[in-house]
């Protein structure tokens, strides 16, 4: 899966102007979920651990969604990276209050599926396309990686395998990674909507 070049152009936009948008009752989900911190959760696994692979429409009568997401800064230059944790996982929240037919909750045990979305900002000096972005230094390289997962099989001690029904990575953006993230994230919740909006959705 990749992200609509437009889509990538609208955010490149936004970033330049230094335009943040909070949308009605975001503001209030922003605050009311808190990120965690550990990983090797259903929702927010281990890299390095066992994934299942599961089919999109799973999703499709699920509603309660949970976000998590992360940024690591591993760049080489001293320069203060434009880009925080927090703004990533505010502009996802944002993107889920324009679905109405999504809930987001504030503790994973409560949802339905998770989103989990992890941006990287490296050091390149290498041949590759170059930023869009003026926020963003020209040696500055950023990657990001969009999942989602369902709780899958059982095990011993009573939680889930993580099972991946969707996902998309880009590994490089051109743009700050809360951009590329929101990109991806909109493109996810446009096939969503598509599968929602079938007349009869059924999980084989």
């Amino acid at each position: 899966m990749t992200i609509n070049r437009l889509f990538r152009l609208h955010h490149v936009a936004l970033g330049m102007s230094c335009f943040v948008l909070l949308m009605p009752g975001a503001a209030s989900i922003v605050h009311a979920q808190t990120e965690p911190v550990t990983s090797g959760n259903w929702w927010n696994p281990s890299t390095d651990g066992t994934w299942e692979r599961g089919r999109f429409n799973e999703l499709a009568n699920k509603k309660k969604v949970y976000v998590v997401a992360s940024f690591t800064d591993s760049r080489t230059i001293s320069e203060p990276s434009p880009t925080r944790t927090g703004d990533v996982h505010r502009v996802i929240l944002e993107a889920l209050t324009e679905h109405k037919d999504l809930q987001v909750v504030s503790v994973p045990s409560q949802a339905d599926f998770a989103i989990l979305v992890r941006a990287y900002a490296t050091t390149d000096n290498g041949e590759r396309l170059p930023n869009l972005s003026l926020a963003l230094d020209p040696t500055t390289v950023v990657a990001v990686d969009v999942r989602v997962l369902v709780p899958g099989t059982k095990i011993s001690n009573g939680a889930s395998h993580p099972r991946v029904v969707w996902e998309s990575s880009v590994a490089n953006a051109q743009v700050e990674a809360q951009y590329a993230a929101r990109s991806t994230v909109d493109g996810f919740l446009s096939e969503l909507s598509k599968l929602k909006d079938k007349p009869i959705a059924k999980v084989k």
